[in-house]
């Protein structure tokens, strides 16, 4: 069973854990692995921003982490360094699990405490936009971004403020478990997937989402969610409360490309995923992915990627290139 294991520092802001943790209990909601989740802190209990009291808390100096572990150190509310914890022990921890194979993340000010355990030197780091200046100023040898959702430095990724740990824990999760479950959780948890620029978006299921379009938004689900039998244009748009005419303009508008073109990069994506199974077929895999055949599927797959659909290179980049 996956574990991922949250540290909520004193003076924890709540959703900086809370949103994360839930996006992993979401992965066995949509029928992938379920993960055990531990929540760690200094003591057993925890005073909380919000006049809340969080309590039945494992110390973490009971826990050891392991390579396919994932640490998730939430932020706190108020500056540092004057609500960073003094006990030298967590930072030994935070460091010894990083050296251990752990997967290291942080929400929010949660990147100062993977400063503070020396695994952020040389690397480019996310943390809250009002404490940017204050962090980089504090920690000289971090390079620490603006106007980013999250930035990956090997096994260690660090978020923005806040909300944004939820899109940290879903890109963890689709890297974990593939693009479609981590639509599925996102989608689980009503919100849309959001990507920070620094990443080369591969994925269809998580390409084209960064709008505000809530039409165009609920097409594109209905779109994923039936591609053995693709709804006819009028159909799509009955379904989502549009005339024709109208979603087209606002598909266009939104995303940059037509209805049929997403729809051709989605077929695309899934036939690519299927083909790499053992045992599978073209005939079906046509089938599956809502093509008229094989002949149809083999053009169109020789066109986006080069290559007939048997054959077996290294992973290819994004669809369309």
């Amino acid at each position: 069973m996956p574990r991922v294991i949250f540290f909520a520092p004193p003076g924890l802001t709540p959703l900086d854990l809370i949103g994360p943790l839930q996006a992993f209990q979401g992965v066995g909601a949509v029928g992938g692995p379920p993960y055990e989740i531990v929540v760690s802190a200094l003591a057993k209990s925890l005073p909380v921003e919000g006049n809340l009291h969080f309590s039945n808390l494992i110390p973490f100096r009971k826990i050891k982490l392991v390579p396919d572990d994932i640490l998730f150190v939430a932020g706190f509310s108020g500056k540092a360094p004057h609500k960073l914890p003094a006990d030298p022990r967590l930072y030994e921890w935070i460091r010894r699990s990083h050296e251990a194979g752990a997967t290291v993340c942080s929400c929010c000010t949660g990147s100062y405490l993977l400063a503070e355990a020396g695994i952020l030197d040389g690397a480019a780091c996310a943390t809250h936009w009002a404490d940017v200046d204050d962090m980089q100023a504090r920690y000289p040898r971090v390079e620490v971004r603006r106007a980013t959702l999250f930035v990956e430095a090997g096994r260690v990724l660090t978020s923005a403020g806040v909300a944004s740990g939820i899109d940290l824990a879903i890109h963890v999760i689709g890297q974990r478990h593939g693009p479609k479950t981590a639509f599925a959780v996102a989608r689980y948890l009503v919100i849309y997937l959001r990507r920070s620029g620094d990443f080369d978006q591969e994925s269809i299921y998580l390409k084209y989402r960064n709008h505000l379009d809530d039409t165009v938004h609920r097409a594109q689900n209905v779109m994923i969610e039936n591609l053995a039998r693709p709804p006819r244009l009028e159909d799509l748009a009955q379904m989502v409360g549009s005339s024709a005419r109208n979603l087209s303009r606002r598909f266009q508008q939104s995303i940059g490309l037509s209805i049929g073109e997403f729809r051709r990069k989605l077929q695309l994506e899934h036939a690519r995923a299927l083909l790499q199974e053992e045992g599978s077929k073209v005939e079906d895999v046509a089938r599956a992915c809502g093509f008229s055949g094989p002949r149809q599927l083999r053009n169109l797959y020789h066109h986006h990627f080069g290559r007939s659909p048997r054959e077996r290179p290294e992973l290819l980049h994004a669809i369309g290139r």
